[in-house]
């Protein structure tokens, strides 16, 4: 079997997108641009990957790790130098891909088919009909229908410009080959640069050759060059989520108000109803029901578990059976164990609720340890910042803490023990016991008679 490279150009500077980030890092479905194009490699089995990057890499190689290789093009002269900066990185391949950093929507599948449909040419290069081919290279064909050459649209004519058949930016070479035509290119040509795709008339003329890769979907190939086509990126990715997610058995009230990132998985016989967001990272397990307006993100969500309407959760893990919302927060570090309920306008941060334990209603459980079975009325808060530090509250097990309690941390309420509605808890209540602190409460028979009758 021949091995396979692929050189990724990701060292334009995007200025269309009119923003200090650069275009290859702007995130479309949950993770960066040039990060989908990368795993389309991976996944393709590629035996080596180069990233053809501007000077200032930096912040593209703390994003893609250091699992590929990185060849820096400085000054830029172009897409046919920048591929022969790839090619030098990747070594002793026999066969080179080329893609570019900027077209999240490609596919292994269609990387692994070119492959296959390559035979004994030198060159292969994806083309596809665009209904307005504007800012594309236009593939100019013989008669026979074969390659002529690629004219980048700066050097078009009137004739060649209103062609619609155009260069997808996706080619696969021999690598001893595309040496060759590379070392060949020339920068006569409107701006001055060294064009790759020059390369496959180049093979043509030193006697290789190219063959022709015609791809229907027209998305998958989209590039980025602004904020519109990001955005019909990020239409692309999140139908094609949704499609995969439904064939595998979950259940969506209105697909196409449903959004969910690349990576999301999602058990069987789930339903999602309209308007929920799964963000990158998130595990939704089977047998769950996310409700209306539920965003979860880079959380673990178990079996059959309940999102009521308005529920955020981030960084988070729920145990299988528990109950959410509706208008519950769930903050970094939260943990709902199996079968517990975080009630309406409950929040949690860095806390654990143990199984089978309730919070039903309009609480704050920061920086706390909660066993099975407790009870947390409406209205608790674990005071857990005393202005400069973090403190923790742990609740034991079957604890039953009344309505508007605020635990000021560090504090514990034993197993089995009760807090009186109202309290303000500032020492331990042990195992089994009562704890009560608030005011007596005072009472004055005939007091409002008497008041009235002083305002006459």
């Amino acid at each position: 079997m021949p091995t396979v490279a692929v050189v990724i150009l990701a060292a334009g500077e995007g200025s269309r997108m009119r923003s200090s980030v650069p275009k290859v890092l702007h995130r479309v479905a949950g993770k960066p641009v040039v990060a989908h194009v990368v795993d389309a490699a991976r996944e393709a089995g590629a035996d080596g990957i180069a990233l053809v990057v501007p000077p200032e890499y930096g912040a593209i190689q703390s994003v893609i790790g250091d699992e590929v290789a990185y060849a820096v093009q400085d000054p830029p002269r172009g897409t046919g130098d920048a591929a022969n900066c790839g090619l030098r990185a990747v070594g002793d391949a026999d066969l080179v891909i080329v893609l570019n950093g900027d077209g999240p929507c490609i596919q292994a599948a269609t990387l692994n088919a070119m492959l296959e449909s390559r035979g004994d040419a030198d060159g292969v290069f994806l083309t596809v009909d665009r209904a307005d081919p504007t800012g594309y290279g236009r593939v100019i064909r013989d008669d026979d229908g074969s390659l002529l050459r690629i004219v980048e649209e700066a050097d078009c004519d009137e004739h060649q410009r209103a062609l619609r058949d155009v260069n997808a930016g996706v080619y696969l070479f021999d690598a001893k080959v595309l040496g060759a035509a590379l070392a060949a290119l020339s920068p006569d040509n409107a701006q001055n640069e060294l064009y790759l795709t020059d390369t496959l008339e180049v093979i043509r003329q030193q006697g290789g050759r190219v063959a022709l890769y015609h791809h229907d979907d027209v998305e998958e190939v989209q590039g980025i060059n602004n904020r519109a086509e990001l955005a019909r990126s990020e239409e692309t990715l999140r139908q094609r989520n949704v499609a995969e997610l439904m064939a595998a058995g979950v259940t969506m009230r209105s697909p196409a108000t449903v959004f969910v990132d690349s990576g999301v998985t999602v058990g069987a016989d789930t339903i999602l109803y309209p308007g929920v967001t799964l963000e990158a990272g998130t595990s939704v397990g089977a047998h769950c029901t996310i409700y209306p307006n539920v965003r979860i993100a880079r959380s673990t969500i178990g079996d059959g578990v309940t999102v009521l309407d308005g529920t955020v959760v981030e960084d988070a893990i729920v145990e299988n059976d528990a109950s959410l919302g509706p208008y519950a927060r769930l903050r970094p570090g939260a943990h709902v164990c199996v079968g517990a309920k975080v009630g309406n306008f409950v929040e949690m941060k860095n806390s654990r609720l143990g199984p089978g334990s309730k919070a039903g209603h309009l609480s704050y459980l920061g920086d706390a340890d909660i066993g099975p079975g407790a009870n947390i009325g409406a209205g608790t808060i674990t005071c857990n910042y005393d202005g400069k530090n973090k403190h923790r509250t742990e609740i034991g097990d079957g604890a039953f803490i009344g309505s508007n309690t605020a635990l000021i941390a560090p504090v514990r309420v034993g197993a089995g023990a009760y807090v009186g509605a109202g309290s303000t808890i500032t020492k331990d209540v042990a195992d089994g016991a009562l704890g009560v602190a608030r005011g007596r409460q005072i009472l004055k028979e005939g007091w409002a008679a008497r008041k009235n009758n002083d305002q006459d």
